[in-house]
């Protein structure tokens, strides 16, 4: 018997370990499908807490509304009433791409991100292993680095089990470069932009390498219109790269190398100018949304600089033992790599403004110094033994294993709730083609129906299946449409139909309730996020227990003069309730009344009347 191609058999590993990261990729929704059986109603199982924020700004592209809009306030941009910018609307391109794509086989939002949660896993699995093999040309190692890099990413970023275990983290992410449809859907493209910058550099033939780098400064041009953390870091290591690469190579190359890093660079930036254009067009009260801080600080000591310096100090050590030669470009790339982090960290001290840097060790610079570790390993031990390569893809891909199954098993009960749910919305969908809400959006940019319900999942999963407005407006600072007073005094409107106490409304901001979510939005609306999660910014400033006491004089001030102005201001047009154990909401029904009962699914659906 003849043996294999070897194009065949280096296809093999690629096409092995692909289906076994979109194999975990989907874990999570094979689980869901199982335990919902005949009685899943469509919900896709959710991987993050803030998903449903993207699925609603789809369902509304899919819906064929305007770029800049608020699917959970009701409000579409129109030239009467624009809208500002949001990061939605900025980084755009990844949700218009899936909603064509939606709208041409007529699927929802929700079967779009079951889609997405597949497709991340199959292109992210097959980029790291190109640029692997691109770098190394070793197809086996390209395997076993796909498992380590992408089961291990979390673990690099100090989340996942790690987090929640050992380091007490309040919110902990598992796999987090499949959280849709940000970073999923363009995370495979920072590793492709890479592959192509090397191949432009490894190529003799001058046509092809100045092909390779303008398909790269077109794909970082996408990546700019697609997620911040993964534009900049792109553009951060193509310039450190650029310099390692024209300092540690012979003189001979550095005209021909210049020439590809300017075309690549020259794209880049004219993909600036319109961005820029958006960015000054956003929202005023985006830059606390995203907790933009003014800083100088030095900033050392997140996971990825601890790899980045391991690889850098074994790099310098083997060159100096001589089984590392610094010039060579395995070792400018493996540098370029490790580097990466010390700079997306560190650019405040030239910019003096940080935003959120925590993006940074979850969603890339986590990955890239895992591939630098994968090459600083052929650098120094080669070949790497077949039967070490096979552990190193069996343990790795079990711990990606453990680290999915245990969060497909902690939301398995809240997701099944979420499920619950869509009859009752979808039944909403098809109210709102004749209760004004499609011709509001449509002639004034504002849905004419608010929906309540006590339910926060009912409040935050509507956008994601219907038009209408939601009285919560849990998007608003996101979307940019309102000041934090006015997000407060949402909550507080929320907060007073439902019932909540001020001993209840103390408990929500200690943290006290069961209800995960409230706990979080309360304080996030109350005191900002960066107050909640002391990660989100370099500056710590902890909630103080006498802040949370005159938060709750103040909440029990409005519940006590709440008037038919409050009322007025926020007109409701329908309520959700549960079918069984509903709590009376006298508050509700002091102002308005309820007609006939219609009962959808696990749900009762009020149609509401304003009292005289």
């Amino acid at each position: 018997m003849s043996a294999l191609p070897s194009s065949i058999v280096r296809f093999k590993w690629c096409a092995l370990a692909v289906t076994a990261i979109t194999f975990l990729s989907l874990m999570p929704q094979i689980h869901f499908w199982l335990v919902r059986g005949s009685q899943w109603h469509g919900a896709f199982a959710t991987l993050q807490g803030d998903e449903f924020l993207y699925s609603a700004y789809l369902n509304a592209l899919i819906d064929g509304r305007p770029r800049r809009n608020d699917p959970f306030a009701g409000r579409d941009s129109t030239s009467e009433s624009p809208l500002p910018e949001s990061t939605f609307s900025i980084q755009f391109i990844p949700p218009y791409l899936i909603a064509l794509l939606a709208r041409a086989f007529r699927v929802s939002a929700s079967t779009a991100f079951i889609v997405l949660m597949s497709a991340t896993g199959l292109l992210a699995g097959w980029s790291v292993f190109w640029l692997l093999v691109s770098v190394t040309g070793d197809h086996k190692l390209a395997a076993a680095g796909v498992f380590l890099a992408l089961c291990l990413g979390e673990l690099a970023g100090d989340q996942g089990m790690v987090g929640v275990l050992l380091l007490n983290h309040k919110f902990s992410v598992f796999m987090p470069f499949l959280r849709r449809y940000q970073p999923a859907a363009a995370f495979p493209l920072f590793f492709v932009f890479c592959a192509l910058v090397w191949q432009a550099l490894s190529v003799e033939n001058i046509r092809r390498a100045r092909i390779y780098s303008t398909l790269a400064g077109l794909v970082l041009g996408v990546l700019v219109f697609s997620y911040l953390y993964l534009w900049t870091a792109a553009a951060a290591w193509l310039t450190c790269f650029a310099a390692l690469w024209i300092g540690f190579r012979p003189r001979e190359e550095r005209w021909r190398s210049l020439e590809l890093f300017t075309i690549t660079a020259l794209i880049m930036i004219s993909a600036l100018v319109p961005y820029a254009y958006l960015v000054a067009g956003r929202s005023r009260s985006l830059d606390d949304a995203q907790i933009l801080v003014f800083t100088h600080q030095l900033d050392l000591f997140h996971p990825p600089e601890l790899i980045g310096a391991f690889i850098l100090i074994a790099l310098i050590v083997g060159a100096r033992l001589g089984k590392i030669k610094l010039s060579e470009p395995r070792s400018i790339f493996t540098a370029s790599f490790a580097l990466l982090p010390f700079i997306v960290f560190n650019q405040q001290l030239l910019t003096g403004r940080s935003m959120q840097p925590f993006h940074f060790d979850l969603f890339v610079v986590n990955y890239a110094v895992l591939i630098s570790l994968i090459i600083l390993a052929t650098l120094l031990w080669q070949p790497i033994p077949n039967r070490a390569l096979v552990w190193i893809a069996a343990l790795c891909f079990s711990w990606g294993g453990l680290e999915i199954g245990l969060l497909t098993v902690a939301r398995t009960e809240s997701d099944v709730v979420d499920d619950q749910t869509i009859p009752v919305l979808l039944r909403l969908k098809e109210l709102a083609k004749d209760d004004g809400t499609l011709a509001g959006l449509r002639n004034r940019g504002k849905a004419s129906s608010l929906v309540f319900s006590p339910h926060v999942n009912v409040m935050a999963l509507l956008p994601t299946w219907t038009s209408q407005g939601t009285l919560l407006g849990a998007g608003a600072q996101d979307f940019g449409t309102a000041t934090r007073k006015e997000r407060k005094e949402l909550l507080y409107v929320q907060l007073y139909y439902s019932g909540v106490d001020a001993a209840r409304f103390r408990e929500l901001l200690e943290q006290k309730t069961d209800d995960a979510y409230m706990n979080f939005f309360v304080s996030s609306v109350i005191f900002g996020d960066e107050r909640f999660i002391p990660a989100l910014s370099l500056h710590s400033n902890p909630i103080q227990q006498e802040e949370i006491e005159q938060e709750v004089r103040t909440y029990q001030a409005f519940a006590d003069s709440f008037s038919r102005a409050n009322v007025l201001l926020y007109p409701l047009a329908y309520v959700v309730t549960r079918v069984e154990g509903e709590p009376d909401l006298p508050h509700l029904d002091r102002w308005y009344e309820r007609d006939a009962c219609e009962r959808v699914g696990d749900y009762n659906l009020f149609r509401l009347r304003l009292r005289n």
